[in-house]
């Protein structure tokens, strides 16, 4: 990919991840364009970083943040600050934070594109679960002591991370970013809803399987880990007893009682294993 797909794909990456509004990924991925007017003042070495964007090397790029780290704290005593760079993005550490979730999202990325690439191969939804439950390669220079109990639970904490974001990406792109019970096309606002939950011992082999997702907006996806709505056999909309006892609420009716028996909208491959929907309506009230 282009430097320029990657930097598209990083921006995608801190909107889709911002949970304090667009504010913050706006002021990250400023910060980056004023990195490199830092390091055309004074490159440390670093002179292949001027275009961030061309560098896909977690340990460079943690070499790089160590470096800047170094002169936020030189404060008015570093080249970087200068008159034509606002002094808060080196001062305020959005520099050093913005490398940070660049050095998360890589192995992201990477694990991601090697799962769609295999997804694409591969139309047989049985084959695919075994194909994709391969885990993310976690690049040295992730975390500063990997051997470390810190930098075990670190390593951990990405592998989930990433493989579920792997997931996303196939389940969104089945169902065309689009919920299967609403409709709603908002990305940011849908889930890849895991029929079988990611920790359960018995969905351990079929995590990455894409018959085991459903796209669902935040409120349905919500319920229906709970067990609180369900899918029948004919992929109708099941409602669970707890909700019901709430009809009498117009916003349970408007969500939950005016869509029971609905059916649901089916992705255009890998439609939802019926067994998976089984295993998951035992474990509710309906």
């Amino acid at each position: 990919m282009s430097a320029s797909g990657f930097q598209k794909a990083f921006e995608g990456y801190l909107y889709e991840n911002n949970t304090d509004g667009s504010g913050k990924a706006s002021s990250y991925l400023k910060s980056i364009e004023w990195l490199h007017a830092m390091l055309d003042i004074e490159s440390y070495g670093f002179s292949d970083c001027k275009d961030v964007w061309s560098i896909n090397d977690v340990s460079r790029l943690s070499a790089l943040r160590k470096r800047v780290l170094e002169e936020k704290r030189k404060q008015s005593e570093s080249p970087w600050v200068h008159p034509n760079i606002p002094v808060s993005y080196l001062r305020d550490g959005y520099c050093t934070s913005a490398l940070a979730d660049l050095i998360e999202f890589i192995p992201e990325f990477e694990h991601v594109q090697r799962v769609m690439e295999s997804h694409a191969q591969h139309t047989n939804s049985s084959e695919l679960a075994e194909k994709l439950n391969f885990e993310p390669t976690i690049p040295e220079g992730y975390v500063h002591d990997p051997k470390s109990k810190d930098g075990q639970d670190r390593i951990c904490e990405a592998k989930t991370r990433i493989g579920q974001a792997a997931f996303r990406k196939m389940i969104l792109s089945n169902y065309q970013n689009r919920c299967c019970i609403t409709g709603l096309d908002i990305t940011t606002l849908n889930r890849a809803s895991h029929i079988i939950g990611w920790s359960d011992p018995k969905g351990k082999k079929i995590r990455m399987d894409p018959s085991n997702g459903l796209c669902l907006s935040a409120t349905y996806d919500a319920a229906f880990d709970q067990h609180l709505i369900s899918v029948d056999p004919d992929n109708r909309l099941l409602i669970s007893k707890e909700i019901q006892n709430h009809y009498s609420n117009e916003s349970v009716t408007t969500y939950f009682k005016n869509r029971e028996g609905q059916a649901i909208t089916l992705p255009y491959r890998d439609q939802p294993n019926q067994s998976y929907l089984e295993v998951h309506r035992k474990a509710g009230n309906f």
